[in-house]
């Protein structure tokens, strides 16, 4: 028996890929004889299957979740400097500019000097909020718990 558990940004509903439609009528049964985890969150698959809808999730996820990746743009002026909240997909190509990406999971900001830099921490950051928020990776189990 092997079964995948991918998770997904909303609570409790976990989609399993199972080794075999055996494996899926085996799960788990509520004490009225009802299924715990219903059929519509199973299928037969295996970890190419896991892989797949894992990145779309996580995608998804980031996406649903995009006004927290927050990017500043920091610019000496006269007197100080300024902020201004940028997008790394439209910045052009530099290496000097100094940019603070926002860390979703300790709320500080974090620098990096120029644009490659910059969206390497800002990828970072994406990965370590996936991993807070329990969607880094699925679960493989060799029976129903």
């Amino acid at each position: 028996m092997l079964i995948y558990q991918v998770p997904n940004f909303s609570p409790n509903l976990n989609y399993y890929f199972c080794d075999s439609q055996a494996t899926i009528d085996a799960r788990p049964k509520d004490k009225q004889g009802n299924y715990i985890i219903p059929a519509s969150q199973c299928s037969v698959g295996g970890q190419a299957d896991a892989d797949t809808l894992l990145a779309k999730n996580q995608q998804a996820w980031l996406t649903q979740q995009a006004s927290l990746f927050i990017v500043d743009l920091q610019t000496t002026v006269e007197g100080g400097v300024v902020w201004t909240v940028v997008d790394l997909n439209t910045e052009p190509e530099n290496t000097d500019r100094e940019y603070f990406v926002f860390d979703t999971t300790d709320g500080l900001y974090e620098e990096a000097i120029g644009l490659d830099a910059a969206k390497a921490l800002l990828a970072k950051i994406k990965q370590e909020y996936l991993v807070f928020t329990n969607m880094a990776q699925y679960i493989t189990m060799t029976s129903w718990t």
